[in-house]
């Protein structure tokens, strides 16, 4: 719903929080499928790739074709680009020593109060100082008894335990599903448009400019030579 739709008794409706997955993409050599999954399941209106173009998406089932994935060159961009959506940015970190240095908030305790992106430690087991320097705080899932390693869960288990209490607080609508000979399944949403290639001509044409401008200088430098 937008901020133009109106309840039953003619006062306004709020719009509903937007919801944004981060992955980072360095490397290119990144699978990402698992991720996009995720992000698609709890309806995420985004998926922001920071690094290279390329990446993988072995495990999302197709999941990737019902998300909307916008690139970006750089972290500062990718928050540039958050924060004109409005949106908070928590990083996702382990419940570790670190997570108590960055004094990070326990997911089902974390106070949302508008459209969220939030950052994920995909490449290597904690956020990256790039990673850490875009957020405005930071979240974590909190385990309970004995663990046998440091890292408890796997990181897109971690993302979606984040999610469900976003989307919890949200309010999101939860998926319908179809009776199936064997089982329920979801029923999909239609096929967002792509605006991903739009994306990546907006960063072509920004990373772009100040060689045009730079051939431009010296084209009219030589007009008086």
């Amino acid at each position: 719903m937008n901020s133009a739709e109106v309840a039953e008794d003619g006062a306004p409706v709020a719009p509903t929080p937007a919801l944004y997955v981060v992955l980072s993409n360095q490397s290119s050599k990144q699978n990402l499928g698992t991720y996009l999954r995720t992000a698609t399941a709890f309806g995420a209106t985004q998926v922001v790739v920071v690094g290279t173009t390329r990446f993988g998406t072995h495990g999302a089932h197709r999941a990737h074709k019902f998300v909307d994935i916008a690139h970006f060159y750089k972290f500062d961009d990718a928050r540039a680009y958050l924060k004109s959506k409005g949106c908070a940015i928590l990083g996702l970190c382990a419940p570790t020593a670190a997570a108590t240095a960055l004094s990070s908030t326990a997911a089902h305790e974390t106070a949302f109060t508008c459209s969220t992106a939030f950052v994920v430690d995909n490449e290597a087991p904690g956020l990256s100082p790039a990673q850490r320097a875009v957020c405005d705080g930071f979240v974590h899932v909190p385990c309970h008894g004995a663990q046998a390693t440091p890292a408890g869960l796997d990181t897109t288990v971690v993302l979606a335990i984040a999610l469900h209490h976003f989307t919890a607080w949200a309010q999101f609508t939860p998926r319908a599903t179809e009776a199936t000979r064997t089982q329920g399944k979801f029923v999909l949403d239609a096929l967002p448009a792509p605006t991903r290639d739009a994306h990546k001509a907006t960063e072509r044409a920004r990373k772009r400019a100040p060689a045009d401008e730079a051939d431009l200088a010296d084209a009219l430098g030589r007009i008086f030579d």
